[in-house]
């Protein structure tokens, strides 16, 4: 590349490079160029490419990153359906005047959520799933028949079917950009019939592809047709590959139903029958109302979590993607769902779409935040649109902003739902990610952020030190008002009101959008390293011991620091404590007996920033979240274990029983197709049993979710409760993980007569895969840590405590 110096001067000077202020400002200068223009390799150093498109600039980690010449040359022009957005790109605008807070967000599950792996194998095995129901017959239990395929040509015409629209269903929270925009093409086509002579396996590779960034393809036999179905998906457009970006969560308007006092009114209105699945029977009817209740566990709220994913308005064809706002809509009263064809959880800003009255429109604001409303006028001259018009009106930065005090209803939208899988047991739908019964402890309000249920930003969106805001691809400059009038003021570096520490740019901090939490399938080992750090900062753990000479007593302590359950949200999350007692010959002495309580009391979160991050002076005190107990012991939830009361305890471990199944997804293995198209495999029983092997004393916490299956439907025993955690589960085995605010507290009995040189351990570890029920262990009787890195098992070490006596 030609350094360019004159024209990049002049190209400056004149103004051309425009610049995002605040998340989508206005038509604004760059700024004047100064005496003190950074030299080859300073913050801030500019290189023009020769055909005066593109810039490289020296960031502030003295690294290099690429931009177009303008904010405004990185925006798209605005449509629906395949291959078109409605939203920005972080990859090519938001990291240009946001560089510090886009990296945190790169690399976040945020910024991965559609590329991890682990998300795109279960989204296969979600569409292998649904190809296997084509078909389905669920009329005698009131539902319907799921509907046959439609063949789809390769320019991807023909009707919709059942399948398309399922095939959807994890985008709404991994890619919602694509599925606000419409941006999918599905296809669904015929390879043979499953009688024929077939080898799976080498049909799956000549057939199957993994690529999120191009089509995805998968296929599956199907007992219903008979048939061997291959199904594609595809996302067309770049920003609504880059999973949850930036502009996607800032354009969220109003999240649904969080507060009696919300600018819904606690009202929910069904667009659509509320199903179980795809095609089950109808369990709520359309048109009528779900009403707000702080009680998680009543069944309008467990209904609501049914819905996830933005709510849309506007149609194939339709000129503009609309919220309806104005006057004449009173959300107060109710008049939120004017004009709704999809459920949600969530409204959107509402966005000119190209070609409107003949006018081109491009993707940009407004965008909300904690501070308001931004980017209401555009960086485009060419775009004429008005949008402050298209701000919600009934939006109020001090009393309902869901980026201010009311932060959970934004991250609860997308993590706290169903699986769409109705609980005999239970009465309701199973919930798949439960976190509001977590954070809405005793007689809290759900949406409040408050001493016992403070809001999620507070730990995972912490302020650390950094530039929030500067020029186009000019790190060394802020925006000021003189270069900029439509800068707000908690953007301006002079604070001319008095902002202090609540101006981020003048104070110099940002809000993490590193979204830390147990997650460690980040790309670099710095993350892999913050979400360990993270981890160990959401427990507490002891270990103590009293003897006399013959009998050995071993107390260990683990402890709920977080304001959610531990482990976290999803059922796939496990934590196994494991204690070890050997004599100086390294043998292992027996467990004589073992006693547990449980007890409730205040605690605190030490906030843990990203590795190499500082936490901001003004953050909160010391770095700490308090989180009061009011009532946690109380909560009640489907599948909850009794807390300990003193009495006797077991071991537990992972049941290990292989059984089998029908089944067409990748948990699953040794899988064989019949004749029919009946797909099975076995499956090793991940539920949590007791255990009689006395050589350590073992705790496994979960959310333990799967289904029941008769393995021998001849047979007069009793169907088999499997764990298979995820979509397609409807039962909960057991919730044993640790409440808000408790601990759990174990009395262990060694009969220690005789030997010497005892030695006490005691270990935690975080399953990220936990409920596979694979803990590979080493001689020793702990983690054998590289066989269980070499099956990818995702078992961390987080917590190792010793005593010797």
């Amino acid at each position: 590349m030609k350094l360019n110096v004159k024209a990049l001067t002049l190209l400056l000077s004149a103004g051309v490079i425009l610049s995002l202020t605040g998340c989508g400002g206005s038509s604004s200068s760059s700024g004047t160029v100064t005496d003190s223009e950074p030299g080859p390799g300073e913050l801030g150093y500019q290189v023009l490419s020769e055909d005066n498109k593109t810039i490289t600039y020296v960031d502030y980690t003295d690294g290099t990153r690429d931009s177009v010449i303008s904010a405004a040359a990185a925006e798209y022009h605005t449509g629906v359906d395949f291959n078109n957005t409605l939203f920005d790109s972080a990859d090519k605008k938001c990291q240009n005047c946001h560089n510090e807070l886009y990296d945190t967000w790169k690399s976040s599950m945020h910024g991965q959520s559609w590329d991890d792996k682990i998300f795109q194998s279960k989204f296969q095995d979600f569409l292998r799933t649904h190809l296997a129901k084509i078909g389905e017959d669920k009329t005698a239990v009131g539902g319907i028949v799921y509907q046959q395929a439609t063949i789809i040509d390769g320019d991807g015409v023909g009707s919709k079917n059942m399948f398309s629209g399922a095939s959807q269903t994890c985008i709404k929270c991994h890619a919602p950009g694509a599925y606000y925009a419409g941006d999918v093409r599905v296809t669904v086509t015929e390879l043979m019939d499953a009688a024929a002579d077939l080898n799976l396996t080498q049909l799956k590779l000549d057939h199957e592809l993994n690529a999120p960034h191009g089509e995805t393809a998968v296929i599956a036999a199907n007992s219903h047709q008979g048939k061997i179905y291959k199904a594609t998906f595809q996302i067309g457009h770049e920003a609504n590959r880059e999973g949850i970006n930036c502009a996607f969560c800032h354009s969220i308007e109003t999240p649904r139903l969080m507060s009696g006092d919300g600018m819904d009114n606690g009202l929910y209105t069904l667009a659509k029958d509320m199903r179980v699945g795809p095609h089950g029977p109808v369990k709520q009817a359309a048109g009528t109302d779900l009403i707000h209740d702080d009680n998680a566990s009543s069944l309008p709220m467990n209904k609501f979590f049914r819905l996830w994913g933005p709510e849309k308005y506007h149609t194939t064809g339709a000129t503009t993607a609309h919220t309806p706002k104005g006057v004449n809509v009173d959300h107060a009263a109710g008049e939120f769902d004017i004009g709704k064809k999809f459920d949600g959880r969530y409204t959107m800003t509402s966005k000119d779409i190209n070609g409107t009255d003949g006018k081109t429109h491009f993707t940009g604001g407004p965008f909300y935040g904690p501070y308001g409303v931004t980017g209401t006028t555009n960086e485009n001259g060419t775009d004429e649109t008005n949008r402050t018009a298209l701000v919600n009106p009934h939006y109020d930065v001090e009393g309902n902003n869901h980026f201010g005090e009311s932060g959970k209803g934004l991250c609860l939208s997308c993590h706290q739902r169903s699986a769409g899988a109705w609980s005999k047991e239970a009465g309701a739908f199973m919930e798949l990610c439960s976190t509001q019964m977590a954070v809405t402890t005793g007689d809290d309000t759900a949406s409040n952020d408050s001493m016992s249920s403070p809001k999620c930003q507070k730990c995972h969106m912490e302020r650390i030190e950094g530039t929030v805001l500067h020029q186009w691809a000019r790190p060394d400059k802020l925006f000021t008002l003189a270069d900029n009038p439509a800068l707000t003021g908690h953007f301006d570096p002079e604070d001319p009101d008095n902002y202090g520490d609540d101006n981020p740019v003048a104070a110099g901090w940002l809000n993490s959008h590193a979204f830390l939490g147990a997650s460690k399938t980040f790309i670099d080992p710095t993350r892999k390293a913050s979400a360990k750090a993270k981890i160990q900062s959401g427990f507490d753990a002891t270990l103590e011991e009293w003897n006399n000479g013959s009998v050995l007593v071993v107390t260990t302590t683990l402890t709920n620091k977080t304001a959610h359950m531990f482990p976290g949200a999803h059922p796939m999350r496990r934590t196994l404590t494991r204690v070890i007692v050997t004599d100086e010959n390294g043998e292992k002495i027996e467990l004589e007996d073992a006693y547990g309580q449980s007890t409730f009391d205040y605690i605190e979160n030490n906030v843990q920033p990203l590795l190499n991050k500082k936490l901001h002076s003004s953050a909160l005190e010391g770095g700490v979240v308090p989180v009061a107990n009011n009532g946690s012991e109380n909560l009640s939830f489907p599948g909850k274990v009794a807390d300990l009361s003193g009495d006797a305890i077991s071991s537990q471990k992972f049941d290990g029983t292989v059984v089998t199944l029908t089944a067409v997804d990748g948990t699953v293995g040794s899988q064989t197709v019949s004749a029919t198209g009946v797909t099975t495999g076995t499956n090793s029983n991940a539920a949590i049993v007791d255990s009689n092997d006395s050589s350590n004393f073992t705790r496994i916490y979960g959310h333990e979710t799967g289904k029941r299956y008769d393995l021998d439907k001849n047979s007069s025993t009793p169907p088999v409760f499997v764990v298979r955690p995820g979509f397609d589960s409807n039962v909960v085995g057991n919730d044993n993980r640790l409440s808000p605010n408790e601990t759990e507290t174990y009395h262990l009995v060694y009969n220690i007569a005789g030997k010497t040189g005892i030695k006490v351990e005691y270990r935690v570890y975080y399953m990220q895969k936990g409920a596979n029920g694979k803990f590979i262990a080493a001689d020793d009787g702990f983690l054998n840590q590289a066989a269980s890195d070499a099956k990818k098992l995702l078992v961390t070490e987080v917590g190792t405590y010793s005593e010797t006596l």
